[in-house]
């Protein structure tokens, strides 16, 4: 028994250390951005951003007929995010984004309609906070929205896919009103860490306004490596018994044939799929005024018409 505590221990540390160098290497890029300011103007843009989120996992869904996107999901457990990101643009179709997220997922088997769930009489909500570094892939681009030659407008699409490193501390609770932290609980004698990695992939749009005031809107899916966002896995530790928040099928009225499928080492949940979560959201950026060779070369067009402009109004 203490060589298997020992083995997990130094699987928790080796762990802990690649998502630490993982954090420093994406905290590193955010900060190099911001150095880089001064000789990437218009290249770079920052900005806050506010959303939804939701979640698929054990908690909700239909779960023997689950479908492995946004079907499933219960619109009534969205929940909040808000963030900031930084932005560089590499090359003319290609940027990075560096953001900081901050949001929470939610989920109640009594919305499920699968009686099993709603005999399983669990619920759940999670607070995340997330780094995350990504690609962004620019698929379509409008320079001049409504072709009047006034450049007051442009249109950007995007795909974009990269890593995160992000925080979670799974909650249940008896009445949907009071919290108690499950990970330190072990509801099934699993000691799953809370800092863990994902793969976010999305899309996006972006319009920008007089070349300063950036609008836009963001879908990211992320695929993660756990399958405890919501504290469920695999089978029951632990009985139905009063006072037992990682089992209340007793709570329920089921009866007491149909509750023997909640004793201990009865499923509890799916471990063949993996937690995922969703962010969407809107989002405000700025972008930092000034040209250099990249803007010359990418907007020449603009800085042209300014010209023709200027020369046209001298000649009278």
């Amino acid at each position: 028994m203490q060589y298997r505590n020992l083995n997990l221990f130094s699987k928790q540390c080796i762990f802990i250390f690649v998502l630490m160098n993982i954090t420093r290497l994406i905290l590193t890029t955010f900060f190099s951005v911001i150095v880089l300011l001064s000789s990437s103007q218009y290249n770079f843009d920052y900005g806050i951003k506010l959303g939804a989120t939701n979640y698929l996992g054990d908690i909700g869904g239909q779960e023997k007929t689950r479908r492995d996107f946004i079907m499933d999901m219960k619109l009534s457990q969205t929940q909040w995010v808000f963030g900031g990101y930084a932005r560089y643009k590499f090359l003319p179709t290609l940027a990075g984004n560096v953001s900081i997220n901050y949001g929470r997922i939610k989920g109640d088997d009594a919305l499920s309609s699968n009686k099993g769930r709603n005999t399983r009489n669990l619920r759940f909500r999670n607070n995340i906070l997330e780094i995350s570094a990504k690609a962004e892939y620019y698929i379509y681009e409008a320079n001049d929205i409504g072709g009047k030659g006034r450049y007051m407008l442009d249109l950007k699409t995007y795909a974009h896919l990269g890593i995160s490193g992000f925080n979670h501390n799974p909650k249940g609770s008896f009445d949907g009103s009071s919290w108690t932290s499950l990970q330190p609980l072990q509801t099934e004698g699993v000691n799953y860490s809370k800092w863990q990695i994902g793969i976010p992939v999305g899309a996006g749009v972006f319009f920008t306004y007089k070349n300063k005031h950036r609008f836009g809107w963001d879908f990211t899916w992320t695929v993660t490596f756990t399958d405890y966002l919501d504290d469920i896995s695999t089978v029951f530790y632990q009985g139905p018994l009063e006072g037992n928040i990682g089992n209340q099928s007793g709570l329920t009225n089921a009866d007491e044939q149909f509750l023997a499928n909640f004793d201990v080492g009865q499923k509890r949940g799916d471990p063949t799929h993996k937690d995922n979560y969703m962010f969407t959201t809107f989002s405000y950026g700025y972008l930092i005024r000034g040209q250099n060779s990249f803007y010359k070369k990418s907007y020449n067009f603009r800085r042209a018409k300014k010209k023709t402009a200027r020369k046209v109004r001298a000649k009278f």
